[in-house]
């Protein structure tokens, strides 16, 4: 097999938690070498993040594979030594730890640019490296509420609620933002004569203002504030969830003209091709609260698979809304979606399978979530050509913790 697109870089992993290690998560699925360095101790929160099955975090099985860790503790200066020679060594380098941190401990900017001039560094922060809050920390329900899309999330007579509820969806979007803008750097490096590399800025409010800025676009327009409105879709009718004769749960997006004409056939409704207030698609958001109740009345008389078959037979659109026991006995997700792991002492489960996916050279899964500190002693000796002695004196000082 043609070898992984990434494979020979080598990436040095700073952080905690989801947006920045999904960074290090998605370039070791494509073949780069990933070393993560961890506090000593507990290690990256991660580890003890969601759902656990005998102390282990399913989230860290997911989102470790593929990585190295290596324990420091860096409020050492023989510690911070150390990852000074190991970012030498890097392609990339992931700082996704509070801002001020690394450049507390004598690595700014500057100082990086300057002692290594090919290196891309990728910040990853709450709100980003400029701007009032750009000192500020912050997780994925901050950035959602501070973007507004919290703010847009929830019934309309309902509190403001946050997307996704407890999946940090920022986080994983600002993982692959921060990767492509990695990939885009290292591609730059290459072509640029003196292969100078550059710093990234990603933050998790930017990519959750990504998806509400045009609402401040119309804001600034018409000086109308955007309403959230449950599960409607911006525009159209019917949009949103609706609960079956079997008590299930259906999701629908009626998005143009000739859906609707299909779905008032589907339904025996001539009466709405006549209403004027449903002419077009904007005089149907406008009173898509009567097509919706209408709507919901015929769904409650379908049960679910029946309501998507005949969906299908109109080429319109509807799916389940499925609970994690329906993902289980899922034939899709079976084909596309999740991989069996064996684990000796967990026993067997799915794990997500590696995306986007290439197909002349996808990713693969060459190492399971390590244990805290695993390679601590293989890195030092191989990629630094530290000593057994040399070993030992730093586990000695402490600076490879206990």
């Amino acid at each position: 097999m043609t070898k992984a697109p990434l494979s020979g870089l080598k990436v040095l992993e700073l952080g905690e938690l989801v947006a920045g290690p999904f960074i290090g998560t998605l370039l070791g699925e494509f073949g780069a070498e990933v070393i993560k360095v961890e506090r000593p101790g507990r290690g990256d929160i991660l580890r003890q993040f969601g759902p656990t099955v005998d102390g282990e975090s399913l989230y860290w099985k997911a989102n470790g594979r593929n990585k190295k860790s290596v324990v420091l503790d860096l409020e050492k200066a023989s510690a911070r030594t150390v990852l000074g020679e190991l970012i030498a060594r890097c392609d990339v380098l992931i700082n996704s730890l509070r801002p001020g941190t690394m450049e507390k401990w004598g690595f700014t900017e500057e100082i990086l640019k300057e002692s290594f001039p090919s290196l891309v560094v990728v910040y990853v922060s709450a709100f980003g490296r400029t701007g009032p809050k750009a000192s500020e920390g912050g997780y994925d329900p901050i950035a959602q509420g501070f973007s507004g899309l919290s703010d847009m999330t929830g019934d309309a007579d309902g509190p403001p609620m946050r997307a996704g509820g407890c999946i940090p969806v920022c986080d994983f979007m600002t993982g692959v933002a921060g990767a492509l803008g990695a990939v885009l750097s290292l591609y730059g490096r290459d072509r640029a004569p003196d292969r100078r590399g550059q710093s990234v800025d990603i933050a998790l409010y930017d990519v959750a203002f990504r998806m509400t800025a045009p609402l401040l676009s119309y804001f600034d327009l018409s000086q109308e504030v955007w309403s959230r409105s449950g599960n409607h879709s911006l525009g159209g009718a019917p949009t949103g969830h609706f609960l079956t004769s079997d008590d299930r749960w259906v999701c629908v997006s009626v998005q143009n003209d000739e859906q609707f004409r299909r779905l008032a056939r589907l339904m025996d409704r001539s009466d709405w091709l006549t209403d004027r207030r449903y002419a077009d698609n904007s005089s149907r958001t406008k009173h898509r609260e009567q097509i919706c109740s209408e709507f919901a009345d015929w769904a409650r008389a379908q049960t679910r698979q029946d309501l998507i078959r005949s969906f299908e037979n109109q080429s319109l659109v509807a799916g389940p809304i499925n609970d994690v026991a329906d993902l289980a006995a899922d034939l899709h997700l079976a084909a596309r979606g999740c991989s069996w792991e064996r684990n000796d002492e967990l026993g067997e489960y799915r794990t997500p399978d590696v995306v986007p996916r290439l197909s002349g050279t996808p990713g693969i899964v060459r190492r399971r979530a390590p244990a805290l500190g695993a390679d601590t002693l293989d890195v030092l000796k191989q990629e630094l050509s530290y000593s057994d002695s040399a070993c030992a004196r730093l586990l000695g000082e402490g600076a490879l913790g206990e």
